[in-house]
């Protein structure tokens, strides 16, 4: 904005006058702010573009904690905007503990993407999880135990359904699909899950949980 206006100023000044050396002068001026104004406009829509198509949003942390067997306690704490109230218990409202089993955990649920003229004045996905599971990195393994899965929601989500169905109709709507993410159990950390234009993401957070 302020070297537009510089911009502006030189472009005025130009046309005012002042001899043909001043006129020079001010047009070399006016053209280098110019340059400046339109170098600085083109990294801000990179920039802009780059967020709108790559942004991350974290939604959730999650820790766990072995138990007999097999078997681990998952805990889930959803990150609101907002910090959550405590129950009675003193526990954040909102927490989430199930008992799983595997050697890794996962997450799915349903992603609604805009086509990207809506994603570039900043809308953002729709998303929401709907269930935690235990599963094993060993396919064998895995067939040879039922699987354990927990579901957030038992209504399902209506919201994500009603897109699907009506995703031929909708110019605005990219894509309609579930996605997941897995990781392994590792007690000792605290896993981070993102939200991105393409799904779900898990990330270590780098501080160690005691």
């Amino acid at each position: 904005m302020i070297a537009w206006l510089f911009c502006a100023l030189g472009l005025a000044r130009a046309l005012r006058g002042g001899g043909v050396v001043g006129r020079l002068r001010a047009l070399l001026a006016t053209a280098l702010w110019g340059a400046a104004a339109s170098l600085l406009l083109g990294l801000w829509l990179f920039l802009h573009t780059f967020q709108a198509f790559t942004g991350e949003t974290l939604i959730a942390q999650v820790t766990t904690r072995r138990l007999a067997g097999d078997a681990f306690e998952l805990t889930y704490r959803p990150l609101p905007t907002r910090p959550a109230r405590k129950a009675q218990d003193g526990e954040e409202s909102g927490l989430t503990r199930v008992e799983l089993r595997g050697d890794q955990w996962a997450i799915s649920g349903g992603i609604v993407t805009w086509h990207p003229w809506l994603s570039l004045v900043g809308v953002k996905s729709y998303h929401k999880p709907m269930r935690l599971a235990g599963q094993y990195a060993d396919v064998e393994r895995q067939r040879a135990h039922a699987p354990t899965v927990y579901q957030f929601d038992p209504a399902g989500d209506r919201v994500w359904d009603a897109f699907y169905w009506a995703h031929p109709y909708l110019p605005f709507v990219e894509a309609v699909y579930g996605s997941a993410a897995s990781v392994y159990v590792e007690p000792q950390l605290i896993q981070e899950v993102y939200a991105t234009r393409s799904g779900y993401v898990i990330k270590r957070n780098p501080v160690h949980r005691n």
